[in-house]
């Protein structure tokens, strides 16, 4: 293990809460979205408590050292883990070994889970889960994902998510598995048990150091770039956007839409299936390369806002799912941060916000006509653009970093003793209705649970023979 900062503070010497953020995805240069979450609240902590960053996940590089007021830890082995558990107070993760977990719970240690998006919801109706695409695995490994789940509900000793509805689902689901009982209520209310911590913007203003898009990839700077601003999953709709670009073609050949971000930097993700459908429909509606571009490497997290101040609107459409009405676009932060109107699909929070607070223009799911009429509007309506991006200015200081982890940092700190520390059961096992298992979870286990979403489904199939490898050396220590 190898940790870059000051050493764990004795609490006896240093009285403020020690934390330890447990990293669910790559962290450094080049962050997708759970990572750069991380290091964001990593950051907003840090000047309330001390602060450690741990980092297991492979491809994880160093963080910039200069002005960092937190430690980074870089671990590959569990017991590395399990020191750095030992000397902290309170663990805040997404996907965490439970066995590690439960010599937490032993030891008095608070964990805090994150929930920040409702992965069940956001799985069970994924078109591929761990690499399965028959119905009979993709239960089985969705049903693996609960159970962690129903795990953490009685782990955890606090939970963060994303908004009201992730709030109500996450609360009916805590309490189905037990992780409430009349005995532990302690006369909690709804807020005491899940908090809420969105993902935010960055504390201060973006600032262009080169042009990300226009004079590159064969952009000028004449053309109305509508930016599409991260990753193109199963439950986005990259199609309506493309097929609306292809019918302003003939009337505006300058308005350009740019994919970013389409291959992710965790190599065993890589560019999903979606991607490459969305490059066929582009290439058969003849606007591949011309007026729809992919631009594939990741974009470096702290060299996004080149590519976001390029952009004249930013745009986000999904399909009408169950996700849709439980789905937080974190994507959308970066839209207000830059400034952009936001072209979006109605159905999930943030088109409902976005409407209410006229930040952007909200059309019907897979409606074409609407989505290029929306583009087609802030193409030529100059004066109804700088409106909506007067309200945006409006909104922007509610969703800073300092501001969305207000509730945590306070939880940590002013209520850090109301805290609740549970106690498993010595025989807990990840569902209380199988048979017990053994103490320490297998390796497969683990990276099942790890990465049951959809995007991480091509580890589970194709390193299966690794996972083997591992587990059997897990055994013999």
């Amino acid at each position: 293990m190898f940790i870059m900062g000051q050493p764990p503070h004795d609490r006896e010497t240093h009285p403020r809460t020690r934390v330890l953020l447990v990293a669910p995805d790559v962290i450094g240069e080049r962050m997708a979205g759970p990572g750069l979450r991380f290091v964001s609240i990593a950051r907003a902590l840090a000047p309330h408590m001390h602060v450690t960053l741990a980092a297991g996940v492979d491809g994880s590089t160093a963080l910039d050292e200069e002005g960092r007021s937190f430690d980074v830890a870089y671990y590959t082995e569990r017991s590395e883990l399990e020191d750095l558990v030992a000397a902290t107070d309170v663990i805040f993760c997404q996907f965490f070994d439970t066995h590690v977990a439960r010599l937490a719970n032993e030891a008095g240690v608070a964990i805090v889970y994150d929930l920040y998006n409702a992965l069940p919801v956001e799985t069970i109706g994924s078109n591929r889960i761990s690499g399965f695409t028959d119905e009979e695995g993709k239960d089985r490994e969705y049903s693996e994902l609960v159970k962690y789940f129903a795990f953490c509900a009685r782990a955890g000793s606090y939970f963060v998510t994303s908004n009201e509805r992730q709030r109500d689902w996450w609360l009916g689901f805590i309490m189905a598995s037990l992780g409430v009982l009349p005995s532990t209520l302690h006369g909690r209310k709804a807020d005491e048990i899940i908090g809420l911590l969105p993902f935010g913007s960055e504390d201060r203003e973006p600032e262009s150091v080169f042009h990300g898009l226009r004079g590159r990839h064969g952009l000028e700077s004449s053309d109305f770039i509508v930016l599409w601003a991260g990753g193109i999953w199963d439950w986005f709709d990259a199609a309506t956007p493309i097929r609306a670009i292809a019918s302003l073609v003939d009337e505006n050949p300058h308005i350009k839409l740019v994919f970013y971000g389409t291959t992710h930097p965790n190599a065993s993700i890589g560019e999903p299936a979606t991607v490459r459908a969305a490059k066929t429909l582009a290439d058969d509606l003849g606007v591949l390369g011309s007026n729809v571009l992919f631009l594939d490497d990741w974009v470096p997290a702290a060299e996004r806002e080149n590519y976001l101040l390029d952009a004249d609107i930013a745009i986000s459409t999904h399909q009408d799912s169950l996700e849709t009405h439980y789905a937080f676009r974190t994507r959308i932060l970066d839209h207000f941060w830059a400034r952009l109107p936001s072209v979006v699909s109605r159905g999930d929070w943030f088109a409902q916000y976005i409407d209410d607070q006229g930040l952007g223009i909200v059309t019907d799911v897979a409606d074409v006509p609407a989505v290029a009429a929306a583009i087609r509007t802030y193409a030529l309506d100059e004066a109804m653009r700088a409106a909506t991006i007067e309200r945006i200015e409006s909104i922007r200081a509610h969703w800073t970093w300092s501001e969305t982890t207000r509730e945590l940092r306070e939880r940590l700190t002013i209520g850090f003793s109301s805290i609740k520390r549970p106690r498993l059961d010595p025989e807990e096992t990840i569902h209380p209705t199988e048979a017990p298992a053994p103490a320490v979870p297998s390796t497969r286990q683990l990276v099942r649970m790890l990465l049951v979403r959809s995007p991480f489904g091509p580890v589970l199939r194709h390193g299966r023979a690794v996972v083997r490898q591992v587990s059997s050396r897990q055994r013999r220590k």
